[in-house]
């Protein structure tokens, strides 16, 4: 019979060796203190599982959670469902191949909502797989557009909206363009948008991606961007592609996403 008992912190000298690396993935929140609630729970005098919610300022009708033990151990996920107010959902997020975990969600009755691929690719694999799509002849970078008042509203309008669009599942907080822009072409008006940061020295990450209705571009974007990338001697680059993102998804196949391994996100609601 296990105790669930709420905790500041944990003490790793009670732990369960088994549960220790599902702790080290933790350990950032729960120094920093960023989370709302953590439990554990004892058998004896020994922690055979913990469970750790927390909020995002971005998504605030969610209360996220996650969950570790040696063995199976619903009596966590009962505590970590007990409280869920103000918030109206409750997310839980894990690889594909954690059965156990999965098992215990869905009897708790949550449902998959999003499958997320993280990759790493060759840009010559990428850019040999576009190889029959022609690049844009026009086109701005970020530094360009944010010299023109009416390009960067433009811009972070449709970036707004496209996010908003593609997280209707999990809403995200309605805030202006302008905190948008703080956060992070034809005829002067942004068609299509893909952000890129630098992140090791030979290698970048495709952030956001974005573009307007009817517009079919983002491949031609993403070929260019990937022939600019080769000449600077960028060697790879890196996807997170969400299956609620339309626009990202457009890469499925260009990518071979349905062979990769998902990160999944289930979804939990207090009323249904």
């Amino acid at each position: 019979m296990y105790k669930i008992i709420q905790v500041d912190k944990i003490e790793s000298q009670y732990l369960n060796q088994r549960i220790i690396e599902g702790l080290k993935k933790m350990n950032g929140r729960i120094n920093s203190n960023n989370y709302e609630e953590l439990f554990v729970a004892l058998k004896d005098s020994s922690i055979e599982g913990f469970g750790i919610s927390w909020t995002n300022s971005n998504h605030p009708t969610a209360k996220y959670i996650d969950f570790c033990s040696a063995i199976p151990i619903p009596q966590l996920m009962e505590r970590l469902l007990k409280y869920s107010a103000p918030h109206n959902k409750v997310i839980l997020s894990c690889w594909e191949d954690e059965i156990d975990k999965i098992e215990i969600a869905k009897e708790s009755g949550f449902s998959v909502f999003r499958k997320t691929y993280m990759e790493r690719y060759s840009i010559k694999y990428i850019i040999n797989r576009l190889q029959a799509t022609p690049i844009p002849h026009t086109g701005y970078s970020l530094r360009e557009v944010l010299k023109d008042a009416r390009l960067t509203e433009d811009l972070f309008h449709l970036l707004k909206h496209n996010y908003e669009q593609t997280h209707l599942a999990n809403e995200a907080k309605d805030v202006s363009w302008e905190l948008w822009r703080e956060k992070l072409l034809n005829d002067n008006q942004i068609s299509a948008y893909m952000f890129l940061h630098k992140t090791e020295d030979c290698h970048y990450e495709v952030g956001w991606m974005g573009k307007r209705r009817h517009v079919d571009i983002l491949p031609r974007l993403l070929k260019k961007q990937l022939i600019d990338l080769e000449a600077e001697g960028i060697q790879t680059v890196e996807f997170e592609i969400d299956t609620t993102d339309y626009f990202a998804y457009e890469f499925c196949e260009i990518l071979n996403l349905k062979n990769k391994k998902s990160w999944d996100s289930f979804l939990w609601k207090t009323y249904r």
